[in-house]
């Protein structure tokens, strides 16, 4: 099948990117269809025939253990490594309270992390009077992740938390480098990966990490309320849950209490299951109807294109320090506020986003987007330039 009918297919298949030129994957993907008929096929079986007896507890628990398989599929682990949680900083929050924390212990992450992955920490901050050091990566944090890192070493380190590609600039960060380092120094290391998974290929073994926390939501098109943890097999010893619940623990007659000897110990009870019946849907879609390597392929080659057109644009700095590592661009325009110009696309039907924290424009180029689509962002831009700069010339 050529790029352009698979291109057809996959835009019919998510009406949202053909209602608008949907540029805003790394906040939340467009969900496909597979994704919702999965969900009401649940929701209707639920409604009509129950959720009671035995049967239909083995179906729940099919569910759920199939949902692992496929994430353990994505991430290249295997299915015991992974936990379902509802999202990213479900799985953050589960190793960074998991450790036997006391005052002045240290962790390091970077100037470059998310809130989801920086709550925790400042949590058990305030609890235990643990201390957090920022490993500084410059402004486009394109610096040696595991350079900075090492230099914040101490006796006292206990975890090390960075994401694999930086929510601000999209920029692939040595995470491998830094699990090496923190493997010969016996320091857990735990990956965000909200804006890696299903944006670059991830193979967890090869990475060498501990811990490794992904969303559905955004690159994934998955269901909100789904995401997955994985915790490696020999770095199991490193936590203790914080919830313990019904699919925590072990049911066999000899047993008054003990909690599995994988990662599933760190699931409470249920979960919503038509979610996770839509989690597998489009996990499987996008490994068997898309296809992997043509997906990360895509969204590389749309990143490169989207790079060469937006520098066109007088005023324009790109913050992303590469073309075509991933789905995710960061730019700024002189004399325009980032939340005026992402109010002027909107009513263009254009969506994209603002990051605060430096104050940039970012786009993530899916997929499912379109070189076209591109086009009309970049002349869109040059546009709203020109008015602004019109109507506001004391600006320039």
């Amino acid at each position: 099948m050529s790029t352009n009918a698979q291109l057809e297919t996959i835009r019919q298949s998510m009406p949202a990117t053909t209602s608008q030129i949907y540029l805003n994957t790394g906040t939340f993907g467009p969900l496909p269809t597979c994704a919702s008929d999965a969900m009401v096929t649940r929701i209707q079986e639920e409604l009509l025939q129950g959720r009671l007896g035995t049967a239909g507890f083995e179906k729940i628990i099919a569910i759920y253990a199939y949902a692992r398989e496929q994430v353990a599929r994505l991430l290249h682990c295997n299915a015991e490594e992974v936990t379902l949680t509802d999202n990213t900083g479900e799985g953050m929050n589960i190793v960074s309270h998991g450790l036997d924390w006391h005052a002045g212990d240290e962790v390091i992450t970077t100037n470059h992390e998310h809130i989801s992955a920086l709550a925790p920490l400042y949590q058990i901050r305030d609890r235990y009077g643990i201390v957090i050091h920022k490993a500084d990566l410059g402004q486009s944090a394109d610096y040696s992740a595991r350079a900075a890192i090492e230099s914040l070493i101490t006796s006292r380190t206990r975890l090390i938390v960075l994401s694999h590609v930086a929510w601000t600039t999209g920029a692939v960060l040595d995470v491998q480098a830094v699990s090496d380092l923190g493997r010969s120094l016996n320091i857990p290391v735990l990956i965000d990966g909200a804006q890696s998974a299903g944006n670059i290929p991830i193979d967890v073994h090869a990475l060498r990490v501990d811990f490794y926390a992904i969303p559905m939501q955004k690159w994934l098109c998955g269901p909100d309320g789904t995401g997955a943890l994985y915790v490696r097999k020999e770095s199991l010893y490193y936590l203790q849950p914080t919830y313990v619940g019904y699919y925590s623990a072990k049911f066999e007659s000899a047993l008054d209490w003990e909690i599995h000897a994988h990662a599933q110990r760190f699931e409470l009870g249920g979960r919503q299951t038509a979610a996770i019946a839509g989690q597998s849907a489009v996990l499987y879609w996008l490994e068997n109807i898309v296809g992997y390597d043509w997906l990360f392929q895509r969204i590389s080659d749309l990143n490169t294109y989207a790079y060469q057109r937006l520098k066109e644009i007088p005023g324009l700095t790109i913050l992303t320090p590469k073309a075509g590592q991933n789905g995710i661009l960061s730019f700024t325009i002189s004399g325009i506020s980032e939340t005026e110009i992402v109010n002027r696309l909107q009513e263009q039907h254009i969506a994209i986003r603002s990051i605060p924290d430096n104050h940039s424009l970012r786009i993530s180029t899916g997929f499912y987007n379109t070189e076209a689509e591109l086009d009309l962002l970049t002349e869109t831009l040059r546009t709203i330039q020109e008015t602004y700069l019109t109507n506001h010339p004391k600006t320039i």
